[in-house]
């Protein structure tokens, strides 16, 4: 004989799922907040680093301009000193010239590829953290994701088991289908 389900049954029976879709859909909802702030975050760091080889690149021509200054002041003084003496720029002194204006291009240039690897790495930092920020976007669509699939799936299991599956909730007094205590 079929034995009607009470009320209270039909109520749980419904409600349990929908609290847990709810709760899947909330965290699914925050998976996907917490992927835009760190997506966020990521494009300001990208934003420093960008600025930050800007300011590198501009403080090694500072660099750069400030050395050349110093190395034709001494360059000039080398002259002047030649001179005072009353050494002439042949031989061994002009030598000394062209080795002292070669070393201080040697020097210019090692500044110029310092400043240029600073900024380089300002660079490739600001890409690495674009990339994470579209990992975070992506990562949070996942977690997005299995939140809801999973919450689906428990909210189908936990009306499947108050249902007995057959799709009527069971009355307390009923043990299974069809069966009367």
């Amino acid at each position: 004989r079929y034995v009607r389900p009470n009320q209270k049954g039909v109520v749980m029976a419904v409600a349990i799922p929908i609290m847990m879709v709810a709760g899947a859909a909330i965290s699914a909802y925050g998976a996907m907040q917490q992927a835009r702030a760190q997506s966020s975050a990521s494009e300001y760091n990208a934003q420093l680093a960008e600025r930050n080889a800007i300011l590198a690149r501009s403080q090694t021509e500072a660099d750069m301009s400030v050395f050349r200054q110093q190395a034709e002041l001494k360059q000039g003084s080398l002259i002047a000193a030649y001179g005072a003496s009353g050494v002439t720029n042949e031989g061994s002194p002009a030598d000394i010239l062209a080795m002292s204006a070669a070393n201080a291009k040697r020097d210019e240039n090692m500044i110029r590829y310092k400043g240029d690897l600073t900024a380089m790495g300002y660079r490739e930092s600001a890409v690495l953290d674009r990339m994470q920020g579209r990992q975070a976007i992506e990562g949070g669509n996942y977690a997005a994701a299995s939140s809801l699939l999973t919450g689906a799936g428990n909210a189908m299991s936990g009306y499947t088991a108050a249902t007995r599956g057959y799709g009527t909730p069971i009355s307390p007094s009923v043990q299974g289908p069809g069966a009367i205590r």
